[in-house]
């Protein structure tokens, strides 16, 4: 069956991870992506994998292939007259340009906007920066952990303890969730140019991305709400608690008063605090000394169950509830078969004979079915002759 972007043509220049999302998630639709590196070293997160104790090699780099597998590659010096003709002469047959590049470097280029709108009216380009094209911050160099993350308020206020060490957060979360939102922006102007015979330029942000995914939490301090919480200041069906056997049971409910008969069989909580109205509706466990006490209380419930069996109670009584995974636990048991059944992890195995279970584009087109999508990195320059003799 013909993939939805079979057709589509996308010149990608691109690091790190967010504008490559972009690219990645166009090409398993259907898309052919080619995307320019610079010599010597090409996108230095072809070497990320070593940082994070995985190999980087040709054969073998699957944080490398998980965001360009499948792209053709070009190494290209982009100071080189003769290497821009190249460039430019993709960019005339493209449908789209998607880059991270800095606006300022674009510009010396000539790769900005203005220059190539004039040249390619009915290109579509799209841009992450870190903050904008406008406003104080704009020429700050801008990575997910300090744009997306750092600046938007999620190091510190989603720490349990005011007085505890800042987190660490998921490297390349921001980037990804980025490049899904230019994603939506790019295929909407595609949409209007096949319509219209105009491109148009589409630009997100790391920072105003991390500001809109945090919206649920951040706006109410415009009325003065105050972040970081803490177990007695958060609601008692807002959390996690530990159990007997080591593991968290965590939930996050937002009808309190329709969780609460579940929520007390599933902790085995007593009569007086089953039927305290202090405890049993949402109105009054709004106030700080009514929910700290039951924090306590549901705290003490909890270290006498297991995980499983307070889960199984709030499965069966329809509670938004988990046992807290690490990272790893999505590579085992009931999580690691839903993700193959959807088709959201797919094993591969690398001729060193290791299998690795690789992530794919979390979207599901009944015209493709699941399917394993996996296509390896190509090398720098791989595709260099092939490429030079079509364009050059």
């Amino acid at each position: 069956m013909k993939k939805p972007l079979e057709g589509l043509f996308v010149v990608e220049l691109t690091t790190y991870w967010s504008a490559t999302t972009t690219c990645r998630f166009l090409h398993e639709m259907g898309a052919r992506v080619v995307k320019i590196e610079t010599p010597p070293k090409g996108d230095f997160c072809r070497y990320y994998g070593l940082s994070m104790g995985m190999p980087i090699t040709a054969e073998e780099n699957p944080i490398h292939d998980q965001f360009n597998g499948g792209k053709e590659c070009i190494s290209l010096d982009l100071k080189d007259p003769e290497n821009m003709k190249v460039v430019h002469n993709m960019l005339a047959k493209a449908d789209m340009f998607i880059t991270s590049t800095r606006t300022a470097g674009l510009k010396k280029l000539g790769l900005d906007w203005k220059t190539l709108h004039a040249k390619y009216p009915k290109l579509v380009m799209g841009q992450v920066t870190g903050y904008g094209n406008n406003g104080p911050l704009v020429s700050r160099p801008g990575i997910d952990a300090i744009a997306f993350f750092g600046a938007n308020g999620v190091i510190l206020d989603t720490r349990t303890d005011p007085n505890s060490p800042p987190i660490y957060p998921t490297g390349g979360m921001g980037d990804t969730t980025t490049g899904i939102t230019l994603l939506a922006g790019v295929l909407a102007a595609l949409y209007r140019a096949r319509e219209t015979g105009i491109g148009d330029y589409v630009m997100t942000s790391l920072y105003g991305t991390g500001n809109f995914v945090t919206t649920g939490f951040a706006t109410n301090c415009n009325y003065g709400y105050q972040w970081p919480r803490e177990a007695h200041t958060m609601s008692p069906m807002g959390q996690g608690y530990l159990c007997k056997d080591g593991k968290y049971i965590y939930m996050f409910v937002n009808n309190y008063d329709g969780a609460w008969p579940t929520f007390c069989k599933a902790f085995d909580l007593p009569e007086d605090v089953v039927n305290n109205p202090r405890f049993n509706n949402k109105v009054e466990t709004t106030k700080i000394e009514n929910r700290s006490e039951l924090v306590d209380i549901v705290t003490a419930q909890a270290k006498k169950k297991t995980a499983q069996e307070i889960l199984n109670i709030l499965v069966e009584g329809d509670v938004p509830a988990c046992i807290l995974n690490q990272y790893k636990d999505r590579f085992e048991g009931e999580w690691l078969e839903q993700s193959l059944a959807n088709g959201w992890l797919s094993p591969h195995t690398y001729s060193s004979g290791k299998t690795v279970y690789l992530a794919q584009m979390p979207i599901y087109f009944e015209s493709q079915g699941v399917h394993d999508m996996y296509e390896r990195h190509r090398g720098i320059g791989e595709d260099n002759e092939a490429l030079l003799k079509e364009f050059g």
